[in-house]
């Protein structure tokens, strides 16, 4: 999930709960509400200290470390603020697990146990950095401080915030029901990812049989037809296979690779075999990201990889 929307949900849960009360903890609120997407400050520490849980979305997205980091952090701001510990750490506890949960809503796996556990997960309701509600948090942004400065209403203000309250509460409601109902239709070998506006999605199905490899991606609507983006079988020899597989332990040693859903696209050329890794969480208007790995038939050993995006289609 974007900043701007951790920023912007941070912000009015607080309001909403606490603005007939205080507002002297907003900025502190705030600030734990973003705190763990700061993480992208410490990935040179990934090549000091070889792990990737220094990586973005790594060990910061975890309730645990949450934990341990707001206890620091408000130790400090007490003592320099003359602040009560607890209500320090206890804001900073909440809003810092608000953003660890509101990304375990999206597409991409987080360690949200970590160090307790190195498990990870994703419920798939939203996608990571949604242009949807990137935009509409820019827009209660912009649209506040105009309020603000221009005329400063409070009523207006007020009303202005208790209207992105209801939406975006309505909006994730939405998201969840819809991810939950069509899920629970779904068959072992699919599965559902959310599409950048909430009336749209898409079903994602995967079936390997011997050497044989079923594809198919359909976008679905509430409103609409379903649209078939692609439906592919392929069937590959056993030399061909086992650089498959190869290809899929290259793809998991990528520590954000391993977190999506890759879709395997074969290309054949003479004494080549290509396999171009397209990945599901990242599609937008039909484009993906995707890494390819090209292998020699005749050594059987990788000559060459290249990083990109493309329309899944064109292959």
């Amino acid at each position: 999930m974007d900043l701007f929307t951790h920023l912007v949900v941070g912000a009015l849960t607080y309001l909403l709960f606490m603005r007939d009360v205080t507002l002297d903890f907003l900025p502190l609120a705030v600030f734990f509400s973003v705190l763990p997407d700061l993480d992208i400050f410490l990935m040179p520490l990934k090549r000091v200290f070889k792990s990737n849980y220094f990586e973005h979305r790594g060990g910061s997205h975890s309730y645990i470390i949450g934990i341990i980091i707001t206890s620091i952090i408000g130790g400090i701001y007490s003592i320099l603020r003359q602040e009560s510990f607890f209500i320090v750490w206890i804001i900073g506890s909440l809003f810092y697990g608000l953003h660890v949960s509101m990304d375990l809503l999206t597409t991409t796996r987080i360690p949200y146990l970590f160090p307790i556990s190195r498990k990870e997960r994703s419920f798939n309701i939203e996608k990571a950095g949604s242009f949807f509600t990137m935009v509409n948090s820019v827009l209660f942004f912009v649209g506040s401080m105009l309020i603000f400065i221009i005329s400063a209403d409070i009523i207006a203000l007020t009303f202005f915030i208790d209207f992105y309250t209801i939406f975006f509460v309505i909006y994730y409601l939405y998201r969840i029901s819809s991810k939950l109902w069509f899920s629970s239709k779904l068959h072992k070998n699919q599965k559902y990812f959310p599409g950048v506006l909430p009336f749209f999605f898409i079903i994602f199905k995967k079936e390997i049989v011997e050497n044989e490899i079923s594809l198919s991606i359909v976008r679905r609507s509430h409103f609409s037809k379903n649209q078939e983006i692609l439906n592919t079988k392929t069937i590959l020899s056993d030399e061909e296979m086992v650089l498959f597989e190869q290809g899929m332990a290259l793809c998991n040693k990528y520590y954000y690779f391993a977190k999506w859903t890759a879709v395997p696209i074969f290309i054949r050329k003479e004494g080549v075999f290509s396999i171009r890794f397209f990945f599901m969480e990242t599609m937008m208007h039909k484009r993906n990201m995707f890494i390819q790995y090209d292998f020699d038939l005749v050594s059987q050993q990788i000559i060459s990889f290249n990083r990109g995006s493309g329309n899944i289609l064109n292959f």
